[in-house]
Formats: C-alpha cells, structure tokens, sequence
C-alpha cells in the first residue's frame, strides 16, 4: 500500500489505481464527463483535471494518471474550477437548450455539471453544425446536437458488448459519432442509453412518459435467458416506464441485451392472463378461482381413479422460480403419484446435465462430524458441479474454446464476459469451432468451421489427439478402468471417420488440443448445436471425458436458454432424477422430508410422453399438467403434439398469456411471470438468486400457489405460507442450496458450486469422482446427411431478439425480428433463384412448411438455418425435434409469377 494526499487528507491507495479511483473509493467527488467506471479511462473531456506535486506545472486528467507514494492531490481551487468552466462552455456551444423536453432532464451529467459550475453565460461562438438526427432506427433515437463526445457509447459498444456497431467520423470539430448510416443497425441492448451522459442518445419506448424524479427504482433478475443478469425496473405509480441497469452490481455489471432492457412491458401487457378459464361446449370462458379449482380437482380425482396413478404426465417449466418447480414436481411424485416428470429442458439443456451426472458423478458433501449437537464441518465435495465454471472465472480464462454455440444469441453474458477478458488482455487464445459464421468469430485468434451436427465429433478428436500424446500434464482418470474403455473406444474411430464427420483436418483438433493442455486457466463453452443433437447426451459424455483427462484447471460453460433452465434440473423436474439430482432408488431422505411416498421408478422424458399420448398407446398418459409450457412453440414435431393434446382426457396449465398450448387445454390457470413471482431462480453458472414480489397486474397467482390449493382438493396439504418455506425445505434437501437463508441471500446471490460459507467448517475440499460410477462412452451418431430428395439440411438455431412466449409480446422483440424467416447464404439463393424476401417451401421427411426467406452471408453453404419460437415459423411440422434435418427448398414466389 501507498500513501496519497487528497485535498490534505491522507489516504491508502494500492499501486496502479489512478487519483480518480482513489477519489471515488474514499467519497471525495471529482467532476468528470468521459470517465465511466465501466470503461477503460481516456481522458478526453479533461473535466476531471487535478493539480498534483510533485508533478507537471500544468493540470493533469485524476482518471488516467496513476497515484504514488507520497503524491498530494487538489481536487477543487480556482484555477481548476476556471479551467473546467471553460472547457463546458466550449462543449455548450452548439448543445441545444432543451432541457425541459429532452427525457435525460434530471439525470443528465452536463446539467448536474453546469449547476456545480455556476455557468450562467456563454461567451464563446462558433459555426453551426447540422445535426443529422435519427427518429427512424427503432427503439433508440439520436440527438447528434446533444453529443458531447466523450466516446463512452463508442466503448462500450466495442469493449463490453462486442458490437462495434459505433464509431467517430470526421475529425477536429465536425467529430460525431455514427453508426455508419442514417439508421443503426445493430443489436440494440441499449448498452450506449445506459452510458451517454447527456440525452445523445435516449430509450425511444421511454420518451415523454416520466421524468427521471418521478420514478420508483427496484432490482430485478432478468426473466429471459439463463444469463442471471440483474434489472433496474423504473416504475411510476405502479407501472413499468422503463428497464435500465445498475453498473454496481457485478453479475453482469451494467450490461444488458435487447430482450432484458427492452422486453419487461410483458409484466403489463393487455394479454395478460387475469382469470381463470374453463372449457365449456367447446369454448374457453372465465370462471372463478373457486370454480377452475374445484374442476381440475375433481377431474384428477376421477382419472386416478379411472386409470391408475401413471395416467398423470407433467411438464414443468425452465421458465418458473426453483420454488414453483419444486412443487410441481413433489405435487406430480407425491399427490399424483406418477413419475412421469419432464420439461423442455429435456430437448437440450437437461441432456448436457445427464451426461454430466453420469460421467462425473451427482452433487455429493461429505461430512467429517454427523452429530446433531456439533457444527458439521465437509471434509469432501464430489459432483458434476465442481467442473462448471462461473462469469468470473471465464473473464480470467487465458485460453476459451468454444465448440458447438453460438454465445451471443444463446446466453449473451458468456460474450460479455469473453470480451472483458480480451480487453483487459488476460484472455490469451479465443478458438471458435462452430457450424456457421458466428459474432464471435471475427473477435477469435482461430476460426474452423465444422459440419452441422458434427460437434461431438470435435470432441472427440480433441480426446483423441490428446490421449495419443501421454503428455505427462495429463490428469488422467484416477481409474485405469475408465482410462482402458475410453482409450480402446477413442482407437477403435478411426481419423478418417472423424475427419469426414467434421470437415476438419486431424491437425485441426491437434491444434485445439494442445491449446487446452497448454493453457493455466483453460474454459470450454458449449451450447446447443451440440445438446440440441438427437445424440447430445452421447456428445456430452465426451466432453466430461475431457473434463477428467484434464483435471480441475478446465472450467465448463454450458448456455441456457431460459431464466431457470438450470434451477428447473436443480430441482428434480425430471424423470431421471429427484431434487438435487438424488438418485431414484434413493429416496428414502426425501420420503421422510415430505412424509408421503413416491415412486422409484424412472418415468416418461418428454417426448416418450408425447408420442405414446399421440399413438393412444395402453400405458399413455390420459392427463397432461402443463407449467408454463407452449409445447406448439418448440420444435416437437406438431402432428404428435397436437395428437397428444387431443387425446388427452384433461389437459391443465398454468400460463402468463394463452398461447397455442393453453388455448387447447380444459383448464387454464393465470400465473406471474418470473420478475412478480416471490422466489428464487438459478442462473446458468450456479447462481442462485432472489426475486422479489410484486404485482404489475391483478389477479394471477404464483405457480406453486395453484398446485398447493389443488393437492388441499386432493387430500394433501403442503402447508407452505411462502417461497421462504418452500426454500427452507429445499435446502434441505438439497444441502448445496443451504448457505443462506432466504431472507439472507445477497443481492448478487451466491454458487450453489461454491460452499463457501465459514460455518461448513473446512474449506480443505477434494475434487473427487464417484466409485460406483462406470465409464460412459457410448458411440456416436454420424450426422445426418443431405440427399437426391433432400438436398440441404435444415439447421434449428436460436435468435438474439426472440425467445418464446414472452418474446412474442415484448416489445423488443415485436420491433427488431416480429417474424421469424428462413435464412440461406447468397450463393444457394443464387441456385436456386431466390431473393431476399420470398416465399419458399420447406420439405423434409417429417412434413412441409412455407415460410419467408432471407439472405446472410453468415450461413454455410448447403444449410436453411431457421431459429424457434416464432409464430409465423412453426418448425415442429418439420422437424422430429431434432435440429438438424435433411431438406429441399422451392421458390414459391417464383412460381407465383
């Protein structure tokens, strides 16, 4: 530590940090303009200006110059405050006066500086500049007049987001900052909103509707993708004027996308789900609580009774608190009686987390001391969990691989975290190994492009061009008999099958390899080209056989699509596991907890459910309990899931708005969305986090309320009076949920990865595998290949604006993408004389389809990518829910002519 004189206060200040940090960390206020915390320091405005000895005669910028022992600072006398009055009056010269109709009016850091400053004349004039001014981009306006050019939005564009959509033209006074066009086209996160310190550029949603004083302030966990990301929910008199962000926080420190700042109007929207309904000759009407309780009640009675306790299917929700999907679960296991528990997790992300328990082993603490009366200390903590890596530990990765994802649209703070690592210049190597030409791309040391569907392939020639070295770095498994079937598996594929599968080249995947091994802090990304493959659980046992030949060092990053993707696995919404991933023969523990008995066997994954629901098989389930779940908006194929749907005897959900699946069930019950629900949800890196209630709209009820108030019809009371008690119950059993107490948990939550908290005693925890376990090598699939009939294949993806239901009705996303199209690369369209715009037919073994085509550059030759979730593009008449298809396309519109 040094000693520094601030204003003739001394304080301690470590080297490196600058006057400006040191200000800021001991309350001393420094005027600035240009400086953000969030963005490397520039010195541009020179409003920041301090007088230091010893030092230079002249004034020196207190956020780019470094502090040293012994160094005193003036922040404030006369002649800085004629300095900076000067430097302002210049920036005033063409700032128009509209304080009174520009929305930054009472948070606008230009105002608060003029006020400080006591600028009341203007004694210098210039020439004139005319603004360009942009109304038409959507979402965002621009104000070039207002622009004080201090580069922040330029910044954070390029280092934190990774767009680089900003830039400067021009030079000396005509400088001004463009998108490179009269309207932007970039991904609108409103990160350049959340920095501009003037109203250069404002939120177009929030114009003219509140002023900045009027407006209550509150926190929020993002209710879109698994990223965890925190929200400042801006409301007047109740209702939602605007999202921004909090730069304090450190899960994504400040940054938003698209849907998080431009998709919460969902909370208030008109379509909202208020009441109850209830289907009757034929239609669905409103009907009270009471009423649609009693109904659902008496109709499980009866198929219980019927048909068996197995009649019952559910289908739980990545899109509900961890609270809500614990009750569903316990309500299916222990009420119901029926283990046919899944989600839509199962068609992806569940299938990376099955893999991993079974290669590595279910979340295990070992205790040093079981008596009741002593402390408990862990002396061991085995588990698939100790392998997934956190934000933190990706930002200080020196080498990242990413294999079979594409970051940005599946879970953005990967990316963001990915671009500070490579700013700050920690993050050595980026290796993308992707189907197609991905965001990320152009920011990689390494580029190679693989064959669709061929990412377990990749894996698997990394395995195999490490396991071929004997490097003496190896981990190894610490089980020969792992080691012996995985090495005689790796032998018996031969290269050039992988090098088919992959269009890759064995030096290729050497090279990967040796970067893994190579690196001190190494994290691999995987997402879903790689789960969503008919063979993704195959694929994934590979990569937790790299996770083994490497030992701790390599950190696992898995992207989810949903805001509780992974708290919905977390808590036993699935039929290969209870909660906590408690094995099904192992229940005894969880018996006594609840006091009712469940059953032992494994049940249905979701789409055994659907298919034998569709046949009308003998064993099928009669009775569909559906969470909120739009089975029609996925990629199941829709004539099984229409089929299932229709031979139901009683379908039930619990739904924000009516969508294609609610629309066709007996009963619909409205429900809160993720941001009113009282409760907690578990972000993809193990985050868990709390959101608090409250109430945008009247009349939904929380999920796990609903089911409660049925198991009381059926005979069996829970007796929860909050999330508080339900998260107590979890915790126990579930004991890596228990480090805090609910009403304890901080605002950034805390790694249920990471027992961390001083009262578990030893933090001497080995990372150890599980005996019983054996290896897990199955073969893989070869991808499916294109034919004479199908010429192309039909890559599902995912999409940056859109993402279900909730999108559908967000703004952001109504805006920027409110129709999903089917995109080919120019030369195919060339071909196949198709322009941009038209309309094609879609063939594939399973169906047809017509959609709207487009044209990117970023697509392979020989594929049709086309994302989920869109109204317009129901891709499960297509498809049999796996991503990739064998296609042929035909111009419509040519025809047409």
């Amino acid at each position: 530590m040094i000693t520094v004189t601030i204003n003739g206060k001394a304080l301690e200040a470590k080297p490196g940090m600058t006057i400006m940090d040191v200000a800021d960390r001991h309350g001393i206020y420094i005027p600035r303009l240009c400086y953000h915390k969030a963005l490397s320091p520039i010195g541009a405005c020179r409003i920041c200006v301090v007088e230091v000895k010893p030092g230079p005669p002249r004034p020196v910028p207190a956020c780019t110059t470094p502090v040293t022992d012994k160094m005193e600072v003036t922040t404030e006398s006369e002649r800085l405050t004629h300095y900076r009055r000067e430097l302002l009056q210049l920036l005033l010269i063409n700032h128009p006066l509209d304080c009174p109709i520009c929305d930054k009016g009472g948070e606008c850091e230009l105002q608060n500086l003029t006020r400080h400053l006591k600028i009341q004349d203007q004694p210098y004039k210039a020439a004139r500049l005319t603004p360009r001014y942009d109304s038409q981009s959507p979402l965002i306006e621009r104000y070039p007049d207002r622009c004080v050019n201090c580069e922040r939005c330029v910044r954070v564009c390029r280092d934190r987001v990774g767009a680089a959509a900003l830039y400067f033209d021009n030079r000396g006074y005509r400088t001004a900052v463009t998108a490179g066009g009269a309207v932007m086209d970039c991904e609108f996160c409103g990160s350049c909103i959340a920095v501009c310190p003037v109203g250069a550029i404002i939120d177009k949603t929030f114009k003219y509707s509140a002023r900045a004083w009027q407006l209550v302030k509150d926190t929020a966990v993002c209710p879109y993708c698994g990223g965890g990301c925190h929200l400042v929910l801006n409301t007047k008199k109740g209702r939602l004027k605007r999202v921004t962000s909090s730069f304090d926080e450190s899960v994504n420190a400040g940054i938003l996308c698209s849907r998080g700042r431009f998709g919460l109007n969902i909370v208030q929207e008109e379509a909202r789900l208020k009441e109850p309904l209830l289907r009757q000759n034929g239609r669905l009407v409103p009907v009270s609580w009471n009423e649609a309780l009693d109904f659902a009640a008496q109709q499980l009675q009866q198929l219980r009774a019927q048909y068996g306790a197995k009649t019952f299917a559910g289908v739980g929700s990545p899109r509900a608190s961890n609270e809500s999907n614990y009750v569903f679960q316990k309500f299916c296991r222990a009420v119901l009686g029926t283990p046919h528990v899944d989600a839509t997790t199962a068609l992806d992300h569940q299938r990376m987390l099955r893999a991993l328990v079974d290669v590595l082993g279910r979340p295990k603490v070992t205790y040093g001391n079981e008596k009741e009366s002593l402390p408990r200390t862990i002396r061991g903590v085995s588990g698939f969990q100790l392998a997934l890596g956190t934000y933190d530990d990706l930002e200080k990765a020196d080498t990242v691989l990413v294999v079979g994802s594409d970051v940005k649209k599946e879970m953005p703070p990967l990316a963001w975290r990915v671009n500070t690592a490579q700013k700050d210049k920690r993050l050595r190597d980026l290796l993308v190994i992707s189907t197609r030409r991905t965001r990320f791309r152009s920011a990689a040391q390494w580029n190679a492009t693989c064959r669709p569907g061929s990412p377990g392939f990749v894996i698997l020639g990394i395995l195999k061009s490490l396991l071929e070295q004997n490097d003496p770095r190896l981990r190894g498994f610490g089980d020969f008999r792992r080691e012996e079937v995985l090495r005689k598996r790796l032998d018996a594929t031969q290269w050039s099958l992988v090098e088919e599968a992959t269009g890759l080249q064995r030096h290729d995947l050497a090279y990967a390899a040796q970067k893994l091994l190579d690196a001190e802090r190494p994290s691999l990304i995987v997402g879903y080209d790689l789960a969503g493959l008919a063979d993704g659980y195959v694929a994934m046992c590979y990569v937790a056989d790299l996770l083994l030949v490497l030992g701790k060092k390599l950190r696992l990053h898995l992207t989810a699509e949903k805001a509780n993707t992974q708290g919905c696995s977390d808590m036993g919404v699935s039929p290969f596991w209870l909660p906590g991933y408690m094995a099904l023969d192992n229940a005894e523990m969880l018996e006594k907890v609840w006091g009712l008995s469940i059953p032992r066997e494994a049940g249905f994954s979701l789409d055994r459910m659907l298919h034998l629901a569709a046949e009308g098989a003998p064993d099928a389930p009669k009775a569909l309990l559906l969470m909120g779940t739009n089975l029609m908006g996925t990629h199941l194929p829709r004539p099984v899931v229409e089929k299932a749907l229709h031979n139901a005897a009683f379908v039930m959900s619990q739904e924000v708005f009516l969508n294609e699946t609610a629309a066709r069930a007996h009963v619909v019950f409205p429900t809160k969305t993720a941001v009113e629900s009282e409760g907690t949800l578990t972000s993809g890196e193990l985050r868990v986090q709390r959101q608090r209630a409250r109430a945008f709209v009247e009349g939904p009820w929380d999920d796990w309320k609903i089911l409660q108030e049925l198991s009381r019809r059926l005979g069996v009371d829970f007796g929860y009076g909050s999330a508080e008690d339900i998260f107590r119950e979890i915790s126990v059993v579930f004991p890596h949920y228990d480090q805090y107490p609910f009403s304890e948990i901080p605002q950034e939550g805390y790694w249920w990865n990471r027992m961390y908290r001083a009262k578990y005693g030893s933090a001497s925890w080995r990372r150890v595998l599980d005996p019983s376990l054996g290896a897990v090598t199955p073969w893989l699939e070869f991808p499916p290949q294109p034919s004479e009939a199908y010429p192309m294949l039909l890559l599902v993806c995912r999409s940056l604006f859109q993402s279900g239901t909730y999108g559908r009705y967000g703004t952001g996303a109504r805006t920027l993408e409110p129709q999903g199209s089917v995109w080919l690369c120019p030369k195919d369209a060339q071909s196949l004389g198709i322009q941009d715009g038209d309309t094609v037919l879609l063939s594939t073994p399973h169906g047809t389809m017509e959609a709207p085509v487009g044209i990117d550059r970023q697509v392979p030759q020989g594929v049709v990518q086309a994302a989920t979730h869109y109204e317009n593009l129901p891709l499960g008449r297509i498809t049999d829910g796996n991503l990739l298809t064998p296609l042929r396309v035909e111009n419509l519109s040519s025809k047409a002519q």
